[in-house]
């Protein structure tokens, strides 16, 4: 009997030993099972959010789009009125410069312009006055001789 129960420990060892093993080999697999459902849920993770973070940076491009274009119209708008009081206002300035500088008796930059003008002509009169009588002076002085 003692080879019987030598192989019946034998037997159970090995069976332990086995179930040990299988147990083991389980393990690794469920291990490795977990890493395969990581990795493919990780991918199908990752290709979701890169789908939804398309889809958010298109909303929100299309936010800014229309968000600029709105400040930009006002902007526009803000610099037409501007440009518009700034005209009227330069207009008004000016009047009243003229106005007062008109009241004050002094001449404006086109009266003194055509002032100038007739001076210049006035001039040129004299000269050719000049010219004639120093002409007919030495005219005259040329008989005298």
């Amino acid at each position: 009997m003692s080879n019987e129960k030598k192989e019946s420990g034998k037997k159970k060892q090995d069976q332990e030993k086995h179930d040990w093993n299988d147990k083991a080999n389980e393990i690794w697999l469920a291990g490795l099972g977990a890493l395969s459902a990581v990795e493919e849920e990780g991918s199908k993770l990752f290709k979701s959010l890169v789908e939804r973070g398309t889809t958010y940076e298109k909303k929100r491009k299309e936010q800014m789009d229309k968000l600029w274009k709105e400040v930009s119209d006002k902007y526009e708008k803000a610099e037409d009125k501007f440009e518009d009081s700034f005209d009227k206002a330069e207009e008004r300035i000016e009047n009243r410069m003229k106005s007062i500088i008109s009241g004050l008796g002094i001449p404006s930059r086109k009266e003194i312009q055509d002032l100038s003008n007739k001076v210049d002509a006035l001039n040129k009169k004299i000269d050719q006055i000049k010219e004639k009588q120093a002409a007919k002076g030495r005219g005259s002085g040329k008989k005298a001789k």
